[in-house]
Order: C-alpha cells, then sequence, then structure tokens
C-alpha cells in the first residue's frame, strides 16, 4: 500500500506538468511560424498597421498558408525566352522554309510560342497543295496579307516527316489549284513539278493563270513527259517582279512584259523541235532575256548528232551583256548539234564562270568535244572553270590555260576520284617547256596544286613527277 504524497510533492508534480506543456507549446507554434507563418512586415508602418494576430496554439493552431518562394529561390527561364520576339520570329520563319509543317510543330510548344506563330503572317506562306484543303484554307487565312509560296509536287510530306507519292491527274491538280488561284496577286512563288505521264496536265494546271501576278518573283514548271504542243501564256503577259525561272517541258509565250526582267534562267528544252529550229527556238527565248546573270542550258537528247563545222553557222547571234555564269549540260553520250550550235551564237562578254556538267557520268571523254572548243569560243575574261566526267580532256585544259589570260582557278571532277582543284598562277605562263606542279594548301577533301607549267598532267597526292 502506497503512502499517500505530501502536498510539497503534489505541488513539484503539477509545475512540472505546466512547465512542460509551456515548452511543447512554445516548439509547436515556433514550427508553425516557421513553416507556415506569417510573414512581418519589414517596414515600421507596415508593422504598426498590420491586423493583429492570435498566437497559435495546440488546441487552436494557426491556419495553414501557402509558402511563399523568396526572390533568390525563383527558378530561371531558358535563355531562348529572353530572346526579343523579332528574332523568335526570324528563326521560325527560316524552319518553315525547309518544312512545311514546321509552323504547327512550333505553336504547339507553349502559348507563348503559339501567339508568336499566330502573329506572324511570314510563317504560313507555303502552301504545298493536297488532298488536306481545310488546313491549306486556315494558312492562307493566317499568312493575311503577306505574299504566298504556292507549291504542286508529286509528293507530299506527311506531318511524320515521311514523304508520299500522291494522284495527279488532271482533275486533281485542276481542285488544288482553285484553292490557290483567287490569291494570285499574292504569289510570291509558283512551282508545279509533275513526274508520272497523264494528259492534258499543263492546261489543267495553268487554265485559270490569266490574271497579272504583281507579286511573283520566282517561277518553276517542270514536266519532262508533256505531249502537248500547245504554247502558254500566262498572267496576262504582266510579271514585273519576276526575276527566276526554270522551265522544262512546255512551250511559253515569252513577251518582254513577262520575262524581260529575268535574271535567272534555267532553260530544258522541251523536245518538240530539232536541230536548227531548237536553236531559232532558244535564242528567240535569249532575245527577250537579255539581263540574265546566270543561265542553265540543257537539250534532252539520246542519240548522237556530229557538231558542225564553222561554214555551217548561221552568223545570227544574241548578246547578252549582263551574264556572268554559264552552265552547259548534257545527258547523252555525246554533245548534240543544238547546244555546240547555240553556245556559238551567244556573246556573253563578261563571262566569268563556265560549268560543263555530264549528268550520266561518264568516265571516258565526248567523241565531239575537240570539235565543240573549237566551234566555240570562250570569252577571254573567263575566271572560273569547272569540267566534270565526259568534259574531261587533259588537252583541252592547255588549251585552256593558253588562250584564257585572266583564267584563275580549274575545278575537274571525275568518276571514282576526289574533286581536284587546280589554282593558275598568272606569272607561270611563261614557260611551257617542262612538266611540273607544285601543291598547295586546301581543303582535305579537295586537291590542290599550282600549275607552273602549261604542259597539264594530274598527280595524285603524295606522288612524284
Amino acid at each position: 500500500m502506497s503512502s499517500p504524497r505530501s502536498p510539497r510533492s503534489r505541488w513539484s508534480l503539477l509545475a512540472f506538468s505546466r512547465s512542460l506543456a509551456s515548452f511543447v507549446k512554445s516548439k509547436f507554434s515556433c514550427t508553425f511560424s516557421f513553416a507556415f507563418g506569417s510573414q512581418q512586415p519589414s517596414d515600421p508602418l507596415d508593422y504598426a498597421f498590420a491586423p493583429r494576430t492570435k498566437p497559435g496554439t495546440i488546441s487552436h493552431p494557426l491556419p495553414l498558408q501557402r509558402h511563399t518562394a523568396r526572390r533568390h529561390n525563383v527558378s530561371r527561364f531558358h535563355f531562348i525566352h529572353q530572346l526579343p520576339v523579332e528574332i523568335i520570329s526570324l528563326i521560325f520563319i527560316i524552319g518553315a522554309e525547309q518544312d512545311s509543317f514546321f509552323p504547327v510543330t512550333v505553336s504547339h510548344v507553349c502559348r507563348a510560342w503559339r501567339q508568336i506563330a499566330l502573329r506572324t503572317p511570314a510563317l504560313w506562306r507555303r502552301i504545298t497543295l493536297g488532298p488536306e484543303e481545310e488546313m491549306w484554307r486556315e494558312r492562307i487565312y493566317r499568312a493575311r496579307a503577306c505574299t504566298l509560296d504556292i507549291q504542286l509536287l508529286p509528293y507530299r510530306t506527311a506531318p511524320s516527316g515521311a514523304r508520299r507519292v500522291q494522284d495527279l491527274n488532271p482533275y486533281n491538280v485542276f481542285w488544288y489549284m482553285q484553292l490557290a488561284i483567287p490569291h494570285i496577286r499574292q504569289w510570291r512563288s509558283l512551282e508545279l513539278c509533275f513526274a508520272d505521264y497523264s494528259p492534258h496536265l499543263w492546261k489543267a494546271a495553268l487554265h485559270d493563270c490569266s490574271t497579272p501576278a504583281p507579286s511573283l518573283k520566282e517561277l518553276i514548271l517542270t514536266y519532262r513527259r508533256n505531249d502537248d504542243i500547245d504554247e502558254f501564256l500566262l498572267f496576262s503577259g504582266h510579271a514585273p517582279r519576276l526575276r527566276r525561272l526554270t522551265v522544262e517541258g512546255i512551250r511559253l509565250v515569252w513577251m518582254p512584259s513577262l520575262f524581260g526582267n529575268l535574271t535567272f534562267l534555267d532553260y530544258t528544252h522541251h523536245g518538240f523541235t530539232s536541230e536548227r529550229h531548237a536553236v531559232h527556238d532558244v535564242l528567240s527565248i535569249l532575245a527577250v532575256t537579255t539581263r540574265l546573270h546566270e543561265l542553265r542550258v540543257l537539250f534532252p537528247r539520246k542519240r548522237t548528232i556530229r557538231l558542225p563545222s564553222r561554214r555551217d553557222i548561221t552568223p545570227k547571234r544574241v548578246s547578252l551583256p549582263h551574264l556572268r555564269n554559264l552552265v552547259l549540260r548534257v545527258d547523252g553520250s555525246d554533245i548534240p548539234f543544238e547546244l555546240a550550235h547555240l553556245v556559238s551564237l551567244i556573246s556573253s562578254p563578261f563571262l566569268s564562270s563556265l560549268r560543263l556538267i555530264d549528268l550520266r557520268r561518264s568516265p571516258h571523254s565526248f567523241p565531239s568535244l575537240k570539235s565543240f572548243f573549237y566551234v566555240c569560243a570562250l570569252p577571254s575574261n573567263l575566271r572560273f572553270v569547272h569540267i566534270g566526267h565526259a568534259w574531261y580532256d587533259p588537252r583541252m585544259v592547255h588549251a585552256m590555260i593558253h588562250s584564257l589570260p585572266q583564267l584563275s582557278k580549274i575545278v575537274v571532277k571525275r568518276s571514282r576520284v576526289p574533286e581536284q582543284v587546280y589554282n593558275v598562277r598568272q606569272d607561270a605562263r611563261r614557260d611551257y617547256s617542262s612538266h611540273s606542279f607544285r601543291q598547295t594548301q586546301g581543303q582535305n577533301f579537295h586537291r590542290h596544286y599550282q600549275i607552273d607549267h602549261l604542259s597539264v598532267q594530274y598527280f595524285p597526292r603524295g606522288s612524284k613527277a
């Protein structure tokens, strides 16, 4: 049986309980104040007029409050969000030139980018016609008053990036073009390319292109398998800003008001005429486009024709005073008569670059190569020559160096051999007796040589002459 406690011991136990409760209460109140507690006003005036709150207790704790991050704990944004809106818009526009679905992709990244994309009309200017009619109508609407780039290609690109062949028959082509025809005054470029044969494709595509195109700058029309011999008059003969033209497999009405301001022409003959008639057709075109800076010519032909002698060439000539770059392409086993005859009738006194391209990449030289250079006199201002595959003959290179005083570089491209770049020294033309070359520094994937003498020979890297 326990003895009764004295009053003194009872008082000590009660005092200990009260002190323990006060200690626990103070600890809990301090924890709540630091974790969720009230923020004290930093300004004394704010402290004086701040509302008075009772301290929390165990039985009546303070309500929990959301923790606010301090200034030094604020998370930093990615640096791209610090770029000006104009720079981001320009980046988007450049990306849209490579991928037609790029505007849709960037507009789904975040809210800020979507606002930038929707407020950049130039981002939506590229219209690739296809079955997705509603999507392209929406893109034309988002482009607002911005100029448009219209394309109709033999394939269409899926959102995943895969290319799918699309059926381009006259009915589909006519239906697709009706989407873009009402906005013809906004066209900045038009590209129509057909790969597979189908009758009357040009008529279906160009039937309603009879309205002037004041904003058009580039036109691409290619259809090698075309069998329609009709001539087409485009845009009522009015496209004052047209500067670049690529045509293949189509006959056009060449008017000065339509093609007189061209600076770039990539012409592939349609094949409906041949020999002197084909040359006459091209000369008529060049008589209209006298402001050309670059000219590319191709006569697609499979059979070989011998080049004519000088006395058989008609003296009619066309002058191209602004021509700087000339590209001659051959896709047969020999140089066609039309190409040689055409070049002999073109006067280009300021021509500085000549590219000779063999599309078949034959390892053997053209049989008529010597006759071609005998008939076609190269201008003395020529500085750069690119020789590809069947155009290559060491004797022709020797003749070029001897007859062209301004020639500074020759690039040779042959089958199974890396591209070779030859820098011609002007002071090396005095001595023609010895056969020596000195290599010059250049890029690793090119072979550079310094030609010391006119007796041209080609040695691989590391070998001795």
